[in-house]
């Protein structure tokens, strides 16, 4: 049975131009950066989809968009397909995805700016 996504997509403005976030977000994203979530023995880790519980490998997936901006900044754009039955069966709502999206930009806006957290 095929399972049916929905979207949720936000932007930030970044200070910085587009290549440069790109790669702020490389280094951000990959493993042991900081914006990867899990964590292993103190440090962040990359795990491999098929590393994944079936249902979370279907659960979500998502893209980023690196745009020309205002000031010779960046929009940043993520977009995130999700199952939201898999998240009403976790007990989330449907506003959980739109927050969680817009504080992963926030968090990733003060590491490209090199501000803290």
């Amino acid at each position: 049975m095929a399972t049916t996504m929905s979207m949720a997509e936000s932007a930030v403005q970044v200070g910085i131009p587009p290549e440069k976030a790109r790669e702020k977000w490389t280094e951000w994203t990959k493993e042991g950066g900081p914006g990867m979530g899990l964590k292993m023995g103190g440090k962040s880790q990359d795990v491999a989809a098929a590393q994944l519980p079936e249902e979370l490998r279907k659960a979500e997936a998502g893209t980023a968009y690196f745009e020309p901006g205002q000031k010779d900044g960046t929009e940043v754009r993520m977009q995130l397909r999700y199952n939201r039955e898999a998240l009403e069966k976790a007990g989330q709502g449907p506003d959980w995805v739109q927050q969680r999206i817009n504080l992963y930009l926030t968090r990733f806006k003060n590491f490209a700016e090199g501000r803290k957290g």
